[in-house]
């Protein structure tokens, strides 16, 4: 199945639940931002899973920061009512995260 597909799929899935469906732009920092400070690196190797911010010293998951930080971006994207980089500081944060 290609990412095409799958995506399809989940659209039709959430819609048909009643749930909202809200894509993020595929090139979006989700892995290297950190999601406390919004500290951005400007590169961060896939071999990298873990990493620690350099400003505010968070110790990051990688995959569980980039889902926070996509959560908040379709959050922020629904909130602003664009597709343009939201306000993402208007969106409530979670404590869920591993920090």
């Amino acid at each position: 199945m290609d990412g095409e597909c799958l995506l399809l799929m989940l659209k039709y899935k959430a819609e048909n639940e009643g749930k909202l469906y809200q894509e993020v732009d595929r090139f979006f920092p989700s892995s290297k931002t950190c999601h406390i400070c919004l500290n951005q690196f400007e590169s961060l190797p896939l071999d990298v899973r873990q990493w620690t911010c350099e400003n505010c010293h968070t110790k990051h998951n990688r995959d569980v920061n980039a889902a926070i930080n996509l959560r908040d971006e379709g959050l922020g994207i629904l909130t602003c009512g664009t597709r343009d980089k939201a306000d993402r500081q208007t969106v409530s944060r979670s404590n869920r995260g591993l920090h």
